[in-house]
């Protein structure tokens, strides 16, 4: 009997934490503009990331207010304060748990690495290799603390906001490498035109998920477990494998950019 009483309550709990989502009339959400993952064409957000998140939304009956893109940092700082209720797509941060919830399942899993010119033969094996070398970061990215800790004792990088704008760098030799996530990448390569551009695979600075996270005092944290669970099962759905391959096809060479 009371095992089946905390079964109840928990079922309950999770009723009210959807409840409480709803009468906020909907979610506000914010990204980035972060293809393959978020792509905006004309006002309109689109991308893997953003179907996922909005499918499973749909399969929750939550509703969403809005979603809408701003600059990373400029994102992140609605999140924290606040003015958006989730964002998306982060990598783990433990910074940001400060003011957000994590759900335990990841939108995708995530290999950062570093990009070199073809014609430049260089490599990365230690971090050693790294040492001589100019290296293009984005301002605001959580890459790892030892990656960031190496930056900071060699001082051998340069920031910039956007992707795009360390790849055009790396490709006029200003820089030697260029660190970008696997996904976003090989999309823009594709666009820019720069196939001599190329990823060293082999060895990422880092491999992990993105994810949806939600501000802590918006939402309940019942709810982002929820979010969750009903992620977990929709990853199974021929639809989410449908857009994985879609947006995502690593195996077939560099990304594609519609």
């Amino acid at each position: 009997m009371k095992h089946i009483k905390v079964i109840s309550f928990f079922i309950i709990m999770l009723v009210l934490a959807t409840d409480a989502v709803a009468e906020k009339d909907g979610l506000t959400i914010v990204c980035d503009e972060w293809p393959p993952y978020q792509v905006v064409e004309q006002n309109n957000i689109s991308g893997f990331s953003t179907r996922v998140v909005k499918a499973v939304f749909k399969k929750m009956d939550v509703s969403i207010n809005s979603i809408k893109a701003y600059p990373w940092k400029r994102a992140i700082t609605m999140l924290e304060k606040g003015k958006a209720d989730a964002l998306f797509s982060a990598s783990f941060s433990e910074a940001r748990t400060a003011f957000a919830y994590y759900p335990e399942e990841m939108l995708v899993e995530s290999p950062w690495v570093l990009w070199v010119r073809e014609e430049d033969d260089l490599k990365f094996d230690t971090y050693d290799d790294l040492i001589p070398k100019k290296i293009g970061v984005v301002s605001g990215y959580s890459y790892t603390r030892e990656f960031d800790d190496f930056l900071k004792k060699h001082g051998n990088y340069e920031e910039v906001f956007m992707d795009d704008l360390n790849f055009k760098k790396l490709n006029a030799g200003r820089i030697d490498y260029a660190v970008a996530e696997l996904g976003n990448g090989s999309y823009l390569i594709s666009k820019l035109g720069l196939g001599e551009i190329i990823p060293l695979k082999e060895n990422p600075i880092k491999s992990n998920g993105l994810y949806i996270i939600f501000n802590k005092n918006n939402i309940p944290e019942s709810f982002v477990k929820q979010f969750s669970e009903a992620l977990k099962k929709f990853k199974n759905d021929s639809l989410y494998r449908y857009w994985h391959d879609e947006y995502l096809r690593f195996d077939r060479g560099q990304q594609s950019a519609p």
